[in-house]
């Protein structure tokens, strides 16, 4: 049997777009598509309400860092990102769906409001701490208590520091965010057992450019990094890393690449003047651990599942993790706003459904990453859940016909999807004036000179 574990809900959703490159609806579109199609009705357990403290983010990011990043100056709107009307745009309509005056919404209609359960979450998870799992025994101290340092010093030359500014600005409620996404992601290991297999879900993790000592990219918390570190201290031996996502795992990779234990595994991008301009193939390791597959523009789902199948299959069985992580980035598919990779939802779905499969008695970890296009993305989480649990989960998954001419179901946010005319395959339909075909720049002898380098081959 299959233990499947997804962390998710209306109030992780609302933290999570406090993200500003969610858009204000990445998130929260995610799950309530994900519940629309009563999918969380095959899950053994969802986690709700997940939160961290200092004591764990600094088990990877250094104490200076975080005492920034988790300064309660920034738990308020901000000046320059005050507008509320911007930050609840789904909830208008959530509030009119469908005429039904009735309705009652789980979704918070104010940011400070929002901090307001977040404050009692926390405030409950510090008295729940006082019982000490093996983790807090481990850090010494109860794991979620108020344990930074309030209104720490702050000036300019910190934040350039820390690199809290250009794509990583100060954001209203930064400390939230931080401590229930990184929460989220944390809070699945303890639902894992060596020896067992189960599958483990956060769609707003996967933040794998964040330094040990500043933000990149978006990404403020390594989560990746600490979900690791977690699985080590609870005596996991080995661990692979595979990053679908169409930027290098940066983060991830400088963090772990001195580790023989760790093995990562990134896909991603690599032209001239790309972000974040590394993972190139003469940066991987001789003993495979660290692996870069350097792609360029217009990779499809073909070139994918080769990749998949005769290279990142052969280099997991070489290591013979006792857990593997999958970060589930899909700013690579067909209508993504980058425009670089033209693959499919339902292959990018097929190779990380096979990747979950590929071992029978380890913890798998689905964790989210990057995405554009809202409403893509959705869909994406959507599908790939639905796939996880027909094909692991021990409950009766409801029957969905995903052929071509499959619709949004009817839902508050559904009226989000008006402008693709509701069609779930979208971008992906043929004919269709959003489906888009790239010039494939791969070489077609790729997939060989990458077994050739790595010395695998699909035997091995």
């Amino acid at each position: 049997m299959v233990k499947t574990v997804i962390s998710t809900s209306e109030f992780q959703a609302q933290v999570s777009d406090l993200l500003p490159c969610n858009k204000y609806r990445k998130s929260q579109l995610i799950h309530a598509l994900i519940k629309s199609f009563s999918l969380l009705d095959g899950f053994d357990k969802i986690i709700g309400n997940p939160i961290c403290s200092k004591k764990d983010i600094i088990q990877f990011h250094t104490t200076d860092y975080v005492d920034t990043i988790l300064s309660d100056r920034w738990n308020t709107v901000l000046p320059l990102d005050d507008d509320e009307s911007e930050w609840n745009q789904l909830l208008e309509l959530a509030s009119c769906w469908n005429g039904k005056e009735t309705y009652k919404s789980a979704w918070i209609e104010s940011r400070l409001k929002l901090y307001g359960k977040f404050k009692a979450i926390r405030q409950t998870a510090t008295v729940v701490s006082r019982k000490r799992s093996a983790w807090d025994a481990l850090l010494g101290e109860d794991s979620l208590g108020e344990d930074y340092e309030e209104n720490k010093g702050i000036d300019s030359e910190d934040l350039k520091k820390y690199n809290l500014e250009g794509d990583c600005p100060v954001f209203s409620y930064l400390p939230m965010y931080c401590q229930v996404v990184t929460g989220a992601t944390l809070a699945l290991a303890d639902e894992t057992v060596r020896g067992e297999k189960s599958i483990c879900i956060n769609w707003d993790g996967g933040r794998h450019h964040a330094f040990k000592q500043k933000a990149s990219g978006f990404c403020y918390v390594n989560d990746i990094v600490l979900l690791i570190q977690k699985l080590r201290s609870k005596g996991f031996k080995t661990i692979s890393y595979v990053d679908f996502d169409l930027h290098h795992g940066d983060g991830v990779e400088k963090a772990l690449q001195y580790s023989k234990h760790v093995q990562t595994i990134s896909l991603h991008m690599f032209e001239a003047g790309f972000f974040p301009g590394t993972g190139s193939l003469e940066s991987s390791s001789t003993g495979n651990n660290v692996v870069n597959i350097p792609l360029l523009h217009g990779l499809d789902d073909m070139l994918l599942d080769q990749l998949v199948g005769k290279l990142i299959n052969p280099l997991l069985k070489k290591h013979r993790p006792e857990a593997l992580i999958i970060q589930c980035g899909g700013d690579g598919l067909m209508g993504d706003g980058f425009n670089e990779w033209q693959l499919s939802v339902r292959q990018l779905t097929k190779c990380i459904v096979d990747l979950t499969g590929l071992f029978d008695n380890i913890p798998v970890f689905l964790l989210g990453g990057g995405g554009y296009n809202e409403t893509l993305m959705s869909r994406f989480y959507a599908y790939l859940t639905y796939e996880i649990l027909i094909k692991f989960s021990s409950k009766q998954i409801p029957n969905f016909e995903f052929d071509n001419y499959a619709l949004i179901p009817e839902h508050e946010f559904a009226d989000a999807y008006a402008h693709e005319d509701y069609k779930f395959w979208a971008y992906e339909h043929e004919g269709g004036l959003r489906k888009k075909h790239l010039k494939n720049d791969n070489n077609p002898e790729l997939v060989t000179l990458l077994q050739n380098h790595y010395n695998v081959s699909e035997n091995s």
